[in-house]
């Protein structure tokens, strides 16, 4: 698992050290903000995959926050 976890962060940190540079010379910094962002989004879900930790769908959690705008409507 360990090993799995240290696979995992050597591979992000390697694909920032591709992008990040580029963008940094290109002076795009909403881009390297945007790629951060997702870069981190990406990392939080695959380890927790990693950890075989149980991941709720996004569609039961936009169902879920519709439901009460959905009653709103509806009276």
């Amino acid at each position: 698992m360990l090993f799995k976890i240290a696979a995992l962060t050597v591979l992000f940190v390697f694909l920032s050290m591709l992008e990040v540079p580029r963008l940094l010379r290109e002076k795009r910094f909403k881009e390297v903000t945007v790629f951060f962002i997702f870069l981190i989004a990406g990392y939080v879900l695959n380890l927790l995959y990693v950890l075989d930790v149980q991941i709720i769908s996004v569609n039961k959690v936009i169902s879920h926050l519709l439901k009460p705008i959905e009653k709103f409507w509806r009276q």
